[in-house]
């Protein structure tokens, strides 16, 4: 592994921060639901599809490929590219039941959708251009 690989470029090192800190915010955030009370004791009327695959998926994986991606480890760019394919997929899904329900948008709800959106296409460009810089497990 050259000098360069073995350090992660600094576009590497902002995008496994921001999937450390999407990681953080899926657990957390879900465990209470989001301001709606705590996950384990289930509040009324609550859908807790979101919350359970955050804690079950997003988080998870969110935190693998933000530990590979630090570590230029090719796992990491494996796992980034599933995380990227499920912000979408969520994004596309939070994004459809917004508009079903109508105005007002809530910008809570909005702004996160798209910045995980943005965060999904640059972790799957980027991250192709330099897909060679990913060594093995390590």
């Amino acid at each position: 592994m050259t000098e360069y690989q073995s350090r992660p470029p600094i576009p590497v090192r902002i995008l496994a921060i921001l999937l450390f800190l999407f990681s953080l915010f899926a657990f957390f955030g879900s465990l209470f639901m989001w301001g709606e009370g705590f996950l384990l004791q289930f509040p009324e009327g609550a859908d807790y599809c979101f919350p359970v695959t955050d804690i079950l998926v997003n988080a998870p994986a969110s935190m693998i490929a933000a530990i590979g991606l630090w570590g230029m480890r090719r796992y990491g760019y494996v796992a980034s590219q599933f995380v990227a394919g499920f912000y979408i997929y969520a994004s596309v899904e939070i994004f459809v039941e917004v508009v079903q329900t109508g105005p007002p948008y809530a910008i809570e709800i909005i702004v996160p959708q798209v910045v995980a959106v943005a965060v999904a296409v640059i972790l799957v460009v980027y991250l192709w251009r330099i897909q060679g810089m990913f060594g093995g497990k390590r």
